[in-house]
């Protein structure tokens, strides 16, 4: 997603606030990592403050913007709306329409030739741990079913390192955030621009990272460099099984037809 920025073309008696409360309390909360469904609830759904925290907004920016206020929108912020919202392709097009008066191309995955139906095949037989194959850039070319249900945020951001930066319900589903996960990553990053330095691919998740993350930019200043993470062991938590955090052992791998590519399997230890 670009960092774009549109004027709020449509009148605010469009609906659009009326739109997001409707598609916030449809949600269960059970289901979000990060949120907290111990406390009791007077509504259904998410409240405006969940939302504003998963969308890294104020709470009272995004309540002026249920409630009709005028507002400038982002790409991203409207694709991060998409995500903690759970909308479907359909109701992302009718979001960006309302939003920003255009309907964006649909989020699909980046292809790869080196990956055909033999690759596929290896990683389906992963089954059950989840298995996935990324381009050097770190966008997800294929994967396996489990892989679905681990990363639920598969449909919506198919780049693996744009997630864990740039959505906060990353930081919440990966244990540990910042030690085991975002120092790693970066020092990959790193040691990937270093090989590839010309890479318009990473040049642009690098960048994109360190505008939409502080935290990220400070830690970039470190240029710690790591290949990767093969036989790590990390934790996160399972968003459609009740929160319940696993270890797993990372196996790293890539294949000799394309060495960029990494072939991934999280093993439940």
């Amino acid at each position: 997603m670009s960092e774009q920025r549109h004027e709020n073309r449509r009148p605010s008696s469009d609906g659009l606030g009326e739109l997001l409360k409707a598609w916030r309390e449809r949600l269960d909360p059970s289901r979000i990592p990060g949120i907290d469904t111990t406390r009791r609830r007077l509504k259904p759904g998410l409240t405006q403050a969940e939302v504003a925290a998963l969308t890294s907004v104020s709470i009272s920016w995004y309540r002026t913007l249920e409630t009709g206020g005028q507002r400038q929108f982002s790409d991203d912020f409207l694709q991060k709306l998409v995500m903690t919202l759970r909308l479907d392709e359909t109701e992302r097009a009718l979001l960006f329409q309302m939003a920003v008066g255009y309907t964006p191309a649909p989020v699909t995955l980046a292809t790869d030739t080196s990956v055909d139906e033999h690759m596929q095949d290896l990683l389906d037989q992963m089954l059950p741990h989840p298995a996935y194959i990324s381009n050097l850039s770190w966008d997800i070319v294929a994967h396996n079913r489990p892989q679905e249900s681990w990363f639920p945020w598969l449909p919506y951001e198919p780049n693996m390192m744009r997630w864990a930066f740039l959505y906060p319900e990353a930081q919440e589903q990966l244990v540990n955030w910042l030690e085991d996960w975002a120092r790693p990553f970066l020092a990959q990053i790193h040691y990937a621009l270093g090989m590839h330095p010309k890479s318009e691919g990473l040049l642009k998740l690098r960048d994109d990272i360190l505008a939409g993350n502080p935290a990220a930019a400070q830690l970039w200043e470190e240029r710690r460099t790591q290949v990767h993470p093969d036989g790590n062991v990390r934790r996160f938590k399972l968003p459609h099984h009740g929160g319940e955090v696993v270890s797993v052992r990372i196996m790293a791998m890539a294949p000799m037809s394309n060495p960029d590519l990494r072939f991934i399997v999280l093993k439940r230890l």
